[in-house]
């Protein structure tokens, strides 16, 4: 039987939060809770520093007596090797088997979808990547404006996105737009065998229809394959190995005593359904808890922000207690808490408490800016930084200072132009988003030699992102490592066929990767080792005799000249992001809201932004127009410190916009920043200034 024992939980006081001690009203109780639960955090409570604490404690007492194991999951695979980074060296056990600690994606392939995919297409996952998928997308969708066999290409068209009898045609002009309405409504159903389209089964056992569903069936069933997937198909051939083969539940649950799900709320319905399809039954002996905030629910694979989080927590407890969060700052953030979690009388059980105390606490800011001054909000920013001594702070040299925004850039630049409306990269045109995403795939090589994941100091990442490049290359031009199988080169598998070139082919090639590796990491020379690569590539490794012909006929590059010939602005070389301070100016990082969800800043400075309209637009809601006799009125706005009632099936702009200034207010240990346009917020001074915002305005006046 698992115990915690109140040394263990002193040992890892010791570790993980430098032998302080945990409190006994709430994260004690939490760490010593070995029963199906979900524990709700708020911002900053130190709710992954708990859990690690009890996975510590846990790991003291295994192997266990029935051989059984822990599983531990993640969303992201930075929260993945976060954990690892902590835990690894401490216990070293939880990293061996029978135990498993990942993302739910590499769950359900490692468990689930990679067998399920082999045993209906002959083919192991060898990539999940909405990216690459999309591009297959784009092929398909153009490939069929082109004559097919008993099947007007048009109509073909047509009838995907519905549009059959609707008196609508498809603008192949604007065929990109309709080709992410495509990903977005588009899922094909391994379980049942159908395809769905905007939540409707389309185009199944009906004649007239058959052939049009037989072309988009058998061009899915060539991805699977190919073993390219998206991220989403993973769970669906998850679903269809347990619909078929029971049994794989009873063998999970025997593996896995404990399952912890971290970052809870940013898993999807269908990952939910899949875990607890694994775990819940009334024989299961496992116990699983899941851990998040439901109000920082901003993920979703459809792109857009949910109303609700898709998690619906179950014998819930509470972890309210800020770490990182002033009073002050505690309590503004409460307003733009969209589930407060009532009870039964409606009191609040989800109520953020801060706790860390500073010397001298700073009102949060409201700095007042437009179009013509926007530009200089940095240099604000900085100037109060200064202004309050924020750099000479223990967080401000450990936290650092971030400007953040929802909307950071336009998705193509026949969007940007003629808007007037400001995202993230209108204020600093040097952001990218790419370049701040840990990405394997881009869609073209210049872009694999600069926005490699360069956190390790040494050439393996960019040495990764060229060999990434090359096989992309192969798969745009249908070369394969298996021609019958329709199986592509892997990193490894590339390497090794270059081996068997001979010595020589093998050493020249190892030297010319070291050399474009060292040119990109010390030189910087991205378009002179663009220029080396794109002609070896052209002259000679497009050239080689990859599958082993008696005759090796020469080729030439035709399919992926796309991905060679793209273009891309280098970024300016970022500093080492561990420099706060340099050359007596302070070092501000730049970020959407998204990617800063879970840091810790010692300032923030949120930037509103235009996603369909500005963050201050969306939370003030007219529930009832003026008429001639009545004015109109107006529910309650949480930037007023005024709690929501925003409506039951209504005001979802609204509600969007207050999950994410909920995740962006609750960041900083000191200062916090709102900045917001004149013409947003000219009208409502006094109210802000009531609120408690100390109100800035010297952006428009010249100062």
């Amino acid at each position: 039987m698992v115990q915690i024992k109140d040394e263990h939980i002193k040992q890892a006081q010791d570790i993980f939060i430098d032998g302080n001690s945990f409190d006994d009203i709430e994260r004690i109780p939490f760490i010593k809770n070995l029963e199906t639960s979900d524990l709700l955090a708020v911002p900053g409570s130190g709710k992954t520093t708990a859990l690690m604490a009890k996975l510590y404690c846990i790991t003291q007492n295994m192997p266990f007596e029935d051989g059984s194991g822990i599983l531990v999951l993640a969303h992201t695979n930075q929260a993945v090797e976060e954990i690892e980074k902590k835990l690894k060296k401490h216990c070293p056990r939880l990293f061996e088997y029978p135990n498993f600690i990942g993302t739910i994606q590499s769950f359900t392939n490692r468990f689930l979808a990679n067998q399920a995919c082999f045993e209906n297409y002959g083919s192991y996952i060898r990539k999940n990547d909405d990216e690459m998928y999309e591009n297959e997308v784009n092929k398909f969708y153009y490939s069929l404006t082109w004559s097919k066999k008993g099947v007007e290409p048009k109509n073909l068209i047509n009838k995907l996105f519905g549009l059959v009898n609707t008196g609508k045609t498809v603008d192949f002009e604007n065929g990109r737009k309709n080709i992410h309405d495509f990903l977005k409504k588009f899922e094909y159903n391994i379980v049942e065998r159908k395809i769905t389209y905007n939540g409707q089964t389309k185009l199944k056992n009906n004649t007239a229809n058959q052939a049009y569903y037989d072309e988009l069936e058998n061009w899915k069933k060539e991805l699977y394959k190919s073993g390219l997937l998206n991220y989403k198909d993973s769970f669906n051939l998850g679903a269809w190995i347990l619909n078929q083969k029971p049994i794989i539940k009873t063998i999970l649950q025997e593996r896995f005593k404990y399952v912890f799900i971290d970052e809870m709320q940013d898993l999807e319905k269908f990952q939910i359904d899949l875990i607890d399809t694994i775990f819940i039954s009334d024989n299961s002996k496992t116990i699983i808890q899941r851990i998040g905030d439901i109000n920082q629910s901003i993920y979703n694979s459809g792109k857009s922000i949910k109303d609700n989080c898709d998690w619906v927590p179950r014998n819930q407890i509470y972890l309210t207690g800020s770490n990182r969060l002033t009073e002050e700052v505690a309590n503004f953030v409460n307003y733009y808490t969209l589930d407060p979690q009532p009870d039964e009388d409606g009191n609040k059980r989800f109520v953020v408490k801060g706790l860390a105390k500073i010397d001298n606490p700073i009102q949060p800011h409201l700095i007042i800016f437009n179009k013509s001054s926007k530009d200089k909000l940095q240099g604000k920013f900085e100037q109060l930084i200064k202004d309050y001594n924020l750099y000479e702070t223990s967080s401000g040299k450990k936290h650092g200072f971030h400007i953040i925004s929802w909307s950071t850039e336009w998705i193509n630049e026949e969007q940007n132009a003629d808007n007037e409306k400001i995202r993230l990269k209108d204020i600093f045109p040097n952001y990218s988003r790419e370049s701040k995403q840990k990405k394997e795939d881009f869609n073209c090589l210049r872009k694999h030699l600069q926005l490699f994941d360069s956190d390790k100091k040494t050439l393996e990442g960019v040495r990764k992102s060229i060999l990434n490049a090359l096989i992309r290359i192969l798969r745009e031009e249908k070369i394969y490592k298996n021609v019958e199988s329709n199986i592509y080169f892997r990193k490894r598998d590339l390497i090794d066929f270059i081996k068997s070139l001979g010595n020589e082919k093998y050493e020249d090639f190892k030297l010319k990767l070291f050399n474009w590796c060292f040119k990109i990491i010390a030189k910087k020379e991205y378009e002179e080792v663009y220029t080396q690569i794109k002609e070896y590539v052209g002259n000679e490794f497009i050239n080689y005799n990859w599958h082993n012909d008696e005759i090796n006929v020469p080729r030439k590059i035709d399919k992926s000249t796309g991905f060679l010939n793209g273009s891309f602005i280098y970024l300016p070389v970022e500093e080492d992001e561990n420099e706060v301070i340099e050359n007596n100016e302070i070092k501000i990082k730049t970020s959407s809201v998204h990617a800063v969800k879970g840091q810790t800043h010692c300032a923030t400075m949120y930037i509103e932004s235009s996603y369909f309209n500005y963050e201050t637009e969306k939370v003030k809601v007219v529930s009832k127009k003026a008429t001639t006799t009545k004015a109109e009125q107006v529910l309650p706005n949480p930037l007023f410190n005024e709690y929501h009632s925003y409506r039951v099936g209504k005001d979802s702009r609204a509600k969007e916009a207050l999950k994410m200034m909920y995740v962006g207010f609750s960041r900083p240990t000191h200062l916090l920043c709102f900045a917001a346009l004149e013409e947003n917020v000219k009208d409502d001074i006094e109210k802000y200034k009531t609120a408690g915002w100390l109100v800035i305005d010297d952006l428009i006046n010249g100062k």
